[in-house]
């Protein structure tokens, strides 16, 4: 199988936990990049991911954190969360979208350590809100059975831009 085909059937499998996966739908998760040891996820800080104060709940922007660092980490299967700090350096704006990239930075057998970036723009550090590092462990449990379509074709509805 070439890397292409891969890296679409990877997405799949990821697309579907994103979509199984009720805690995360409920924040309407999305995922923009993903190959082997980095992924880019998204959601709108939309009211059900906001606090009394306006800005994104620390518990949402954590699951966002979570959820980059699983996608990150599933070319090998499922991934479970054993350790994360999370710096919060300033608080995201209700109405936004928050971005979060997540970096393999090392893997010794079944443990990796993962870097993540969160923010509104990336590339911009007055837009990056939160920064962390996330350990996890690869549980040796199956992928799940992807949907027939890729969640990068835009041309499927219900695809991710």
């Amino acid at each position: 199988m070439e890397n292409s085909t891969n890296h679409d059937i990877l997405a799949r499998r990821f697309e579907t936990l994103l979509r199984d996966d009720t805690f995360s739908a409920a924040l309407n998760i999305r995922l923009h990049e993903l190959q082997p040891g980095c992924s880019l996820v998204s959601m709108p800080v939309s009211p059900r991911a906001m606090n009394c104060h306006g800005s994104a709940h620390g518990g949402a922007v954590w699951t966002l954190a979570d959820m980059a660092f699983g996608a990150a980490g599933y070319y090998d299967g499922p991934i479970i969360t054993t350790e994360s700090n999370l710096s919060f350096l300033r608080a995201t704006p209700g109405g936004s979208r928050l971005f979060a990239r997540a970096n393999q930075v090392s893997r010794r057998g079944k443990s990796g350590v993962f870097h993540i970036v969160m923010g509104a723009n990336l590339d911009d550090e007055a837009e990056i809100f939160a920064i962390g590092q996330f350990a996890g462990r690869w549980t040796g449990l199956p992928q799940r059975w992807p949907p027939a379509h890729s969640p990068f074709d835009s041309s499927q509805s219900g695809a991710h831009g």
